[in-house]
């Protein structure tokens, strides 16, 4: 059985949204704590962070009671919140007039920083002004205060808590799943997928991780949508991230089935190719300088010494492959035949270039970059170069061997966004071990450092302080580890739009035992996997109605199928590697093997 899952209380009133946004609610919930201090000082506690406000109701304060509020993210000692947490650590501190029996909630306040000109959202229409927090601190209270006088109103866009859901035997990887969901749902509540709270503002790559993520955690799919159609009319200035606007308009029709979203925006979907930075051999020139510019990762400490300098960069160019690559797809859907034709030649060409101009056979990885002019290749091989196209379908099956051993070798090297790449590429090369060490790993690059030592409930923005001085505590592009587990470490994923077809390639590593619900629009797929060996493997599935699994083994021996009323049998569709891929029709299974 899974753990019952920690709801918020009451859904209060829905918020009107705007036409390009996701509604968004009003959710209240209760202090985990609240701790009399002494002379009218309370310190309250809920349990973890959300971007909201709160409310106070005291039947016995007198009459025009002031009270002193202070609201945070971060303590500086127990039971007190810091006052100068950092400049993206939030706290506020307002004096609030209360009267019996009315509720009153401070006046809070939000400016966006002072280089940022333009490109922040306002809060939707009717929405009062919310800020990230957990703890509460309140000064000349009554002594008769307690917990039930204060609630915290939250937004966020509706979320179906009981969607998903993910345990497994290691506590560890359980509470990094946990982390990830609440990041997901606590961040959304400006009704598009925002950079936290500092610039308020929606991002390509923040969106292209925020999405896979909440897709995994429930079945909607309008606010992935909206942002990535907010993003095409208003992009950022990085190359790779206008790159992604395929991706993201790709994983919207994969996962939810509705291609109304590519009909409509799919000339702006090929302009996002920038076809015309293509070299003669099929490379991508990018941009050092201008309003548009190359990023690799971010911030730049985690970049891993990348070489920035060479015009044609070996991550660029691996998402524009991956962009045409989509968008010979996205044309075949849409009936363009000789649109998806141009597009595969391209594809096939930048494969071709990629791996004979970037690869280095002495170092058996690729390197960072290529000057068309001079014809000089970087001298650098940084993680990036390897791990971003390993991830976006650029290696071939003979080098994944030497480029998996390079990554192995360099450990987790990127920034929590690049994490999202790098433990794809690990998974896809068959790393599980790898991937799931760095998944539950506490050093300084990891969720655990997050929860455990830097003391956040949400995601952060950066894996440390140390790394980024200026993070924020409330980023949802960290959240890698709750698409990552269902998609990789449990091994689903769509093969056919809306899930009329989908993988099952479980990777489960030194796990003794892993469950996963995982929402689709055709129902809840439901995976229990038990065992590390063929001897003592069992796989337990519930297919939807609707819906065809292709499940391959992760072991060589003949597969046992049992369990389901379904009268369409299952039976073997191939072999990969020496392991069987059994189709299964709608039904519950059971699968071992002899």
């Amino acid at each position: 059985m899974f753990p019952r899952p920690l709801l918020f209380s009451v859904l209060l009133t829905s918020i009107a949204a705007a036409a390009d946004r996701s509604p968004v609610v009003e959710v209240t919930d209760k202090p985990a704590k609240v701790e009399n201090l002494g002379g009218g000082r309370f310190f309250v506690d809920f349990g973890e962070e959300t971007f909201g406000n709160i409310r106070i109701t005291s039947k016995d304060v007198p009459s025009g009671t002031k009270v002193r509020v202070h609201m945070g993210e971060k303590l500086s000692a127990p039971q007190t919140i810091d006052r100068k947490p950092g400049p993206s650590i939030r706290y506020q501190t307002q004096e609030l007039a209360l009267s019996p029996g009315v509720a009153a909630s401070p006046a809070l306040k939000w400016a966006p920083p002072d280089w940022m000109k333009e490109g922040w959202l306002e809060l939707q229409k009717g929405a009062g002004q919310v800020m990230p927090f957990r703890y509460v601190e309140l000064e000349n209270m009554p002594a008769s205060f307690t917990a039930e006088q204060i609630q915290r109103v939250s937004l966020q866009v509706p979320f179906d808590e009981n969607a998903a859901a993910f345990t497994s035997s290691s506590p560890e990887l359980n509470a990094v799943w946990n982390l990830c969901k609440h990041s997901v749902k606590a961040t959304s509540f400006m009704g598009l997928y925002v950079d936290g709270d500092r610039e308020r503002k929606p991002y390509e790559a923040d969106a292209l991780i925020n999405q896979l993520s909440h897709y995994c955690l429930d079945a909607r799919y309008d606010t992935g949508r909206l942002t990535h159609e907010y993003l095409l009319e208003k992009p950022t200035w990085p190359t790779e991230w206008r790159l992604q606007s395929v991706i993201l308009a790709w994983h919207d029709y994969l996962w939810s089935g509705d291609d109304t979203s590519l009909k409509k925006h799919y000339n702006e979907l090929v302009g996002r190719a920038m076809v015309q930075q293509r070299t003669p051999e099929g490379l991508f020139q990018g941009w050092n300088k201008g309003d548009i510019r190359d990023i690799v990762d971010w911030p730049a400490v985690e970049r891993d010494g990348y070489d920035m300098n060479p015009p044609v960069k070996t991550v660029v160019t691996a998402f524009h492959y991956r962009a045409v690559v989509l968008l010979a797809e996205i044309a075949g859907q849409l009936g363009k035949r000789e649109d998806a034709a141009k597009f595969k030649a391209m594809a096939e060409a930048s494969y071709k270039a990629v791996n004979d101009t970037l690869w280095d056979e002495t170092k058996g990885c690729y390197v960072d970059g290529f000057d068309p002019a001079t014809k000089n290749r970087s001298g650098h091989a940084s993680s990036h170069a390897n791990f971003f196209p390993l991830a976006l379908g650029l290696v071939p099956a003979e080098r994944m061997p030497r480029v998996a051993a390079f990554l192995k070798s360099r450990g987790m090297v990127c920034s929590v966004y690049g994490a999202q790449f790098l433990l794809e590429a690990l998974y896809d090369s068959g790393e599980a071990e790898t991937a799931l060490s760095l998944l539950t790993s506490n050093g300084l690059r990891s969720w655990r450092n997050m929860s455990e030592k830097v003391g956040a409930t949400i995601t952060l923005e950066a894996w440390d302080p140390s790394l980024k001085p200026n993070l924020d505590w409330n980023h949802a592009w960290a959240t890698a580890p709750s698409n990552v587990i269902p998609r990789k470490l449990m091994g689903i994923d769509p093969l056919e739009p809306g899930f009329k077809r989908f993988q099952v390639k479980p990777q489960t590593a030194g796990l003794k035992e892993a469950k996963v619900k995982l929402p689709t629009p055709k129902g809840a797929i439901v995976l229990d996997i038990t065992g590390t060996s063929a001897a003592d493997w069992k796989a337990k599935i519930v297919v939807p109605a609707g819906t065809a699994a292709e499940f391959e083994c992760p072991f060589a021996g003949q597969p046992v199928v049992t369990g389901s009323a379904n009268k369409t049998p299952s039976r073997v569709l191939r072999q990969e590697k020496g392991r069987s891929v059994v189709g299964l029709p709608p039904g519950t299974w059971v699968l071992a093997l002899k």
